[in-house]
């Protein structure tokens, strides 16, 4: 947990510094704006991908993010730029329950101790959700063509951190928690975890201070979202894994249409 927290400041420092620098440099050299970006996401396992009828993936679109954005122009063609984004994603299930023990390695072991510690009545058909709500900080180089142009194409690609600010887990529409037990869904997942970034798309200068941008924008995170360190007891019992050591990494992943209004310093 230290090292999360350790990980979250530095982040956040980053950002911080990469903004109040890009305030106090020269005027059209500098730009701020806004970005919002409305996003397919989902939550990649192996295990869940083999699950069977039991548990089957589900996509859902109904996600955005959105924040504000700093853009460092170098020259008429190269740059650095920085995000501080609020995003909500996640991924969705859908399955069914035989009365058999579920698979321990698949999301939904996680679904039936949810419904049974809630002492939920599930017959066969269900849907899940698992919903992870970030604070995402990407730092990148931007690469474009003369930007000077009134339309000009461009590209962003590096790093993103991905600070987690809360988790929703929901059976059946319904927001459940793990009562009778030492967890909650947020000690589920890692405070802090990295992605790369990809942006690419074309921006049109509007005026001589204002810039609209459009960008397929796509990201996908390298760590396992999922903290398989945790521990839980149940009715006070002595603490176990909450998760199976079968379970493999989990990868989280978003493609997004980032849209973006900027102002020339």
């Amino acid at each position: 947990m230290k090292k999360s927290k350790n990980k979250s400041t530095v982040c956040l420092s980053i950002v911080a510094l990469l903004f109040v620098c890009a305030l106090n440099l020269h005027a059209q050299q500098v730009e701020i704006g806004l970005r919002y970006n409305p996003e397919f996401t989902g939550l990649i396992n192996r295990n869940d991908n083999a699950a069977g009828d039991e548990l089957k993936l589900a996509s859902h679109f109904g996600y955005l993010s959105f924040g504000a954005g700093v853009v460092y122009n170098i020259s008429h063609h190269f740059g650095l730029a920085a995000d501080l984004l609020f995003s909500r994603e996640g991924q969705a299930f859908n399955g069914y329950f035989t009365g058999r023990p579920s698979d321990a390695a698949t999301y939904s072991s996680v679904v039936s101790t949810q419904i049974s510690l809630n002492n939920t009545l599930i017959v066969r058909d269900y849907v899940a959700l698992a919903e992870l709500n970030y604070i995402k900080l990407p730092v990148m180089v931007s690469i474009t063509s003369d930007n000077t142009k009134p339309l000009f194409f461009t590209l962003l690609a590096g790093p993103q951190f991905n600070v987690l600010e809360g988790v929703a887990q929901e059976v059946n529409h319904e927001d459940l928690d793990y009562p009778n037990s030492t967890v909650n869904p947020k000690d589920l997942y890692k405070t802090v975890t990295i992605n790369g970034v990809l942006a690419i798309g074309a921006a049109y200068n509007i005026s001589s201070q204002l810039v609209l941008s459009a960008r397929f924008r796509f990201d996908y995170g390298f760590d396992d979202v999922e903290n398989k360190d945790v521990m839980v007891s149940y009715y006070h019992a002595a603490p176990i894994h909450f998760y199976s050591t079968e379970r493999q990494a989990t990868h989280s992943v978003t493609g997004a249409l980032m849209l973006g209004l900027d102002l020339k310093l």
